[in-house]
């Protein structure tokens, strides 16, 4: 195979070495290891990690930065990298054997799609598959860790830091949305997805009080309207956000 790298970014604040080393060693145990650029943004210096695994991947670097949010670190990161699609990691998260198929696939493909979408298996909840139906993002996100964006839109379109847990999904929205833009499904489960972090436990209040606008500008006024009015239910049987959430954003025992 030509290395046509395919990049990983991974997020590290306060990194739990033995977490890291999980995640660094799915992916070097994958045959396709030579390909991938992996870039980790950190909050602190890694030099005393023994990382032996990092010979198996074709590039690797470390760059540290000061903590200003998960999509910072992921924008940084897509500026660093090399390869031609990225995907974006935490630690807790790990590479499952479907993404080396994956790999292969994404390597050999002439077309330039703007995102390729792949399962993953959720913690909590099962395999989570996307899907060909460009609506289905009003309804449910797609897990970030199976999406592999064109890293050229990524850089030129980077996450809005606003959002501090869903701005991957206004960034879905955004592409999926637009039918100009080309996506493909594939059908291979890639990662394991931990309900460990804080994306699984803090809602992001800000994107959910955007979230109708966002839908009207993508798909139009009635489904604005059907989000506005599910929105409202959900209000009045569990109560106003700012009710269920304090103000960090999480949940009132």
């Amino acid at each position: 195979m030509s290395k046509n790298f395919i990049s990983v970014v991974i997020a590290v604040k306060d990194p739990r070495i033995e977490d890291l080393r999980l995640c660094l060693a799915s992916f070097s145990a994958l045959k396709n290891a030579s390909i991938l650029d992996i870039v980790i943004i950190s909050t602190e210096s890694l030099s005393n990690f023994d990382m032996v695994m990092i010979d198996s991947f074709g590039k690797f670097d470390v760059i540290v930065l000061p903590p200003e949010g998960i999509y910072s670190a992921y924008n940084a990161g897509a500026k660093k990298a090399i390869g031609k699609y990225v995907l974006f990691f935490g630690i807790d998260d790990i590479a499952l054997p479907g993404m080396d198929v994956a790999l292969e696939k994404i390597s050999t493909f002439q077309i330039k799609y703007h995102m390729l979408a792949a399962s993953c298996y959720m913690q909590s909840s099962g395999v989570s598959t996307p899907s060909n139906n460009r609506h289905s993002l009003i309804f449910r996100n797609w897990c970030h860790q199976g999406l592999f964006y064109l890293r050229e839109y990524i850089v030129e379109n980077p996450y809005e830091i606003e959002y501090l847990i869903q701005a991957d999904h206004k960034m879905n929205i955004d592409i999926i949305s637009n039918k100009n833009n080309k996506f493909i499904i594939l059908k291979e489960v890639v990662a394991y997805f931990s309900a460990s972090g804080i994306s699984s436990a803090r809602p992001d209040l800000k994107f959910r009080t955007n979230f109708p606008n966002i839908i009207k500008k993508s798909y139009g006024l009635k489904y604005w309207l059907l989000v506005k009015m599910k929105q409202k239910i959900v209000d009045l049987i569990l109560g106003k956000p700012e009710k269920r959430f304090d103000i960090n954003g999480k949940y009132k025992k």
